[in-house]
């Protein structure tokens, strides 16, 4: 069931047509045969647009490798820009193509460029003739008078219908008389004539397509070995820096997503503690990440994605200590991950709950904090936390505590106020529950906080006020 969808001229001459089996193309000749990859023409696209978007700011993309324009069969993208308003910086039209040519082709773009008064001659002068076209007012016609009908955007049975008139070309068409040419095929046939004079209206409509930092490849065979896997990646994780540094952004994250054989996508994710633009700290990191986490397969495809971020500056003061290098703190925190657990690096933040001491690691995230004066506050008393809580054996009277065992001491206790009871993740299995007193010894004279877990019986010392 596979289908040719694009050839090169080499691949015309031995007879390939579109839609063509790939059984029946086999038998044409010597023909080597790439798989289509939609990820790859989407990328191709967007750095299209990126390169493009150097030479104006108005540009409309009028079609892609999934949509055809015009009705044709080419794998091709199309955009149209605007020229006005860039004569200071790139001189006259021809001197501009030639430029956009240029960008283009140092990227390895096969492309045409055109440069027309109308839109739609552009279009059609670009799809026509290779290299770079320029062409003034008066010529625009001349140029367009050669070109085939099937370069027009133009249905089937007009296009037969135009055929058996004897009319193959623009120019043919151009000479038409017009009324008659509407008589007999409507408006269209105005429209159509009006494209093969190049004068045609076209209204562009910038766009600027979602910025999206994403390069996937499609490798030939199996690949096993770590060092050529980070040789693929180091290039695809130029790329999006370069698009991230071109927008003013650096990268908050890499994502690494590599398609296995026979087996489930292997995903891995690097988060440095502040947004870089730095190429080798990230390879690093993921290089770091691979090895800690190999992938248990060979490798089909490379998929790498980042999330852009505005790079992090800040002015510190003179006197206030200095954070870590990012790069060095980034690759030591990688380093620790790998020993430890990605779990147990971060920086604590509490949880919501009750129970003492509850929190869990978050990523580590730097900021620089200004230090600021507290007002002094009425002085009071400080509970002072024993980790881990001390045991205890109490004695009770009328059912609150009187007498306390701790530290090998018996002391009296002159007052005990509670309990306060409290409770959690008894959802979840990791059911936990305490009483809590605050009691004050006789002698010597101290303030303790007592636990009491009515579980198990136990009491224990949690801390004492200062």
């Amino acid at each position: 069931m596979e289908r040719v969808v694009s050839f090169n001229r080499a691949g015309k001459e031995l007879g390939l047509t579109h839609g063509m089996s790939k059984v029946r193309a086999d038998t044409s000749g010597q023909i080597y045969f790439h798989l289509r990859s939609i990820p790859e023409e989407k990328a191709a696209l967007e750095l299209l647009f990126e390169v493009v978007k150097r030479f104006s700011p108005r540009v409309q993309i009028i079609a892609s490798p999934v949509n055809g324009y015009a009705n044709g069969k080419q794998m091709a993208a199309v955009l149209l820009v605007d020229q006005s308003g860039t004569e200071t910086l790139f001189g006259d039209a021809r001197s501009y193509a030639e430029s956009i040519w240029k960008a283009l082709q140092a990227l390895e773009f096969a492309s045409n460029v055109a440069v027309a008064p109308n839109a739609e001659a552009s279009l059609l002068l670009a799809r026509s003739y290779t290299g770079v076209t320029r062409v003034d007012a008066k010529d625009v016609q001349a140029k367009l008078a050669p070109l085939p009908l099937s370069m027009l955007t133009v249905e089937a049975p007009t296009l037969a219908t135009l055929g058996r008139w004897g009319i193959r070309n623009l120019g043919e068409l151009a000479a038409l008389p017009e009324t008659a040419l509407i008589s007999r095929i409507g408006q269209q046939g105005k429209r159509l004539q009006r494209l093969a004079v190049g004068s045609e209206d076209h209204l562009l409509v910038p766009q600027e397509p979602s910025f999206v930092l994403s390069e996937h490849v499609e490798l030939d065979g199996p690949l096993e070995s770590l060092e050529s896997l980070l040789f693929i990646i180091s290039p695809m994780l130029e790329t999006l820096l370069r698009q991230a540094v071109n927008h003013a952004y650096a990268l908050r994250n890499v994502t690494i997503t590599l398609h296995l054989e026979k087996a489930a996508p292997h995903r891995l994710e690097v988060r440095p503690a502040v947004p870089v633009q730095n190429k080798d700290l990230l390879l690093k990191l993921l290089n770091l990440k691979l090895q800690a986490d190999p992938p248990q397969a060979g490798i089909l495809g490379v998929a790498l994605s980042a999330e852009p971020a505005i790079p992090q500056v800040a002015q510190r003061g003179l006197f206030q200590s200095q954070f870590p290098e990012p790069d060095k703190l980034d690759l030591l925190i990688a380093r620790l991950s790998a020993i430890v657990g990605e779990d147990n690096v971060g920086s604590p933040v509490l949880s919501n709950s009750f129970c003492d001491d509850e929190f869990v690691m978050a990523p580590l995230q730097p900021s620089a904090v200004k230090s600021t004066l507290v007002p002094q506050a009425t002085t009071r008393a400080a509970l002072r936390r024993f980790r881990p809580a001390q045991p205890a054996k109490v004695v009770y009277r009328d059912a609150v505590p009187f007498i306390l065992h701790w530290r090998g001491e018996r002391l009296e206790l002159r007052s005990a106020i509670g309990p306060w009871q409290s409770s959690g993740y008894w959802w979840d299995g990791r059911r936990w529950e305490v009483d809590e007193w605050d009691a004050v010894v006789s002698q010597p004279p101290q303030s303790l906080r007592l636990l009491h877990e009515p579980e198990s019986g136990s009491w224990y010392v949690g801390g004492q006020y200062d």
